[in-house]
């Protein structure tokens, strides 16, 4: 394993949270895409909700979004940038979210919004830190 630069932080403990949150996001994300291509009746429709995909459509994505996310997570955690534009991405579309939710579970989406953002700012900021010598 190449040795990591010198100028190191305290902050690249908090990327390597982000890889690792990745991994445990991928886990959920792929548990949520097998139960709605083999439960059809997990998921409750009412007549005040709106399905644009249909369960197989839904399944796949988040199997393939956990594949995503797996693959960046071990990037992240092995010190490669392509993964931490990934975790990028996918933090800032979970922070968006945990937004539009903020209404309906305010103290849980505060906490975590903060956890996002501070992802964000060690793998935008610090994430060179973790990253490999050529």
């Amino acid at each position: 394993m190449s040795p990591r630069t010198n100028n190191t932080t305290g902050w690249v403990g908090w990327v390597y949270f982000a890889g690792i949150l990745m991994l445990v996001k991928a886990f959920f994300q792929a548990f949520l895409g097998i139960v709605a291509l083999t439960r059809n009746d997990f998921y409750v429709i009412t007549k005040e909700s709106l399905t644009v995909f249909n369960y197989d459509a839904w399944g796949w994505g988040h199997i393939l979004l956990a594949i995503i996310l797996l693959t960046a997570g071990f990037s992240v955690m092995s010190g490669h940038a392509w993964g931490r534009i990934v975790g990028v991405i996918a933090f800032s579309i979970s922070l968006l979210a945990n937004l539009v939710f903020l209404p309906a579970y305010p103290i849980w989406m505060t906490a975590a919004i903060v956890i996002d953002a501070m992802v964000l700012y060690a793998l935008i900021v610090h994430g060179n830190e973790a990253q490999l010598e050529d």
